[in-house]
């Protein structure tokens, strides 16, 4: 089978699990802003010590990509005992001291499962208390977030094979000279990470790298020595990967590294281990990352910030 008819079937087929997982949840936080006195609902994935609410119905608190320090969160407290349905966060105990309290008056909420782990969270907030505990349905809630963790699970394991196959045909779509992947291939990656975003918040970042003397080692050596430059980044970069990373030959001298389930604020490290691999190599180069998220901040965003960071450190360099 072709790779053309593989990436068809990835376009056609994988974002089954996907999309239906994000439509339950837009139709659950819908209903719930419909239905309850709290307006603003989100489904939230909870990932590398952060909160970060993907599928939101807005009103005033909450938007599709606030992200917020798990550990400040009212979800936080929630998911250690605290109470679910919380009429006047600043009358309660649990919930008075965090910084939010003064804003978010009234907040409900109940985790969502991955296999038993916690993904996140469904949460109701509002900025007026609510008269008491029984103005929420808080069975309903829970059953919500039941029947949430069922079609994550469901989602989940429909796109599993499918992924897998199709990842596999992305990584076969290599350039000839590096054995890297090629951006044919790279688009296909990049196609299922922004799935994944969307539809779960899944941690992703891009990194952007950009050989300092190509041109040189063409104009002055030749292009066998720019060629041999070129193999021996690639090699480089491929000795750094983690089981996380992704790695292609862009175009000309650039690379682009796809990077999954990293915390944001491990980033600048994780990345550094490609810096230092092309530096230990003798080979020039800048580098630049950006991460992703739901909302706006789509993954060609975050190429685009990691592209613009990297002509940074290159300005840099050169000053």
């Amino acid at each position: 089978m072709t790779a053309p008819v593989e990436r068809a079937r990835w376009e056609d087929s994988t974002a089954v699990g996907a999309e239906a997982f994000a439509e339950a949840a837009q139709h659950v936080v819908g209903y719930l802003s419909r239905r309850t006195p709290l307006r603003d609902w989100s489904v939230s994935r909870v990932a590398g010590g952060e909160q970060v609410h993907v599928h939101v119905h807005h009103d005033t608190l909450l938007e599709t990509g606030d992200r917020l320090p798990w550990d400040v969160t009212f979800c936080r407290r929630m998911s250690d005992g605290a109470d679910h349905v919380v009429p006047d966060a600043l009358r309660n105990p649990d919930y008075a001291p965090l910084p939010d309290a003064g804003d978010v008056r009234a907040y409900v909420g109940f985790p969502i499962t991955d296999e038993g782990a916690l993904f996140g969270v469904l949460c109701g907030v509002g900025a007026e208390p609510l008269p008491g505990v029984d103005a929420v349905d808080a069975d309903l809630v829970e059953l919500l977030s039941t029947l949430l963790s069922s079609q994550l699970t469901i989602a989940r394991t429909a796109d599993r094979e499918r992924r897998r196959a199709a990842l596999a045909a992305a990584l076969a779509d290599t350039d000839e000279l590096t054995g890297l992947v090629n951006r044919r291939g790279w688009e296909a990656i990049v196609a299922d990470a922004q799935q994944r975003v969307a539809a779960f918040g899944d941690p992703v970042a891009v990194a952007v790298v950009d050989l300092d003397g190509l041109k040189a080692a063409n104009d002055v050596l030749g292009h066998q020595a720019g060629d041999a430059l070129l193999v021996r980044t690639a090699n480089a970069l491929r000795n750094a990967c983690t089981a996380q990373d992704r790695v292609a030959r862009y175009g000309g001298d650039e690379f682009a590294i796809l990077t999954n389930n990293v915390a944001v604020d491990d980033l600048p490290s994780h990345f550094a281990r490609f810096a230092d691999a092309l530096a230990t190599e003798g080979i020039a180069a800048s580098i630049g990352h950006a991460f992703t998220g739901p909302g706006e901040r789509t993954v060609a965003d975050a190429f685009r910030r990691a592209d613009a960071a990297m002509y940074d450190v290159k300005r840099a360099r050169r000053g």
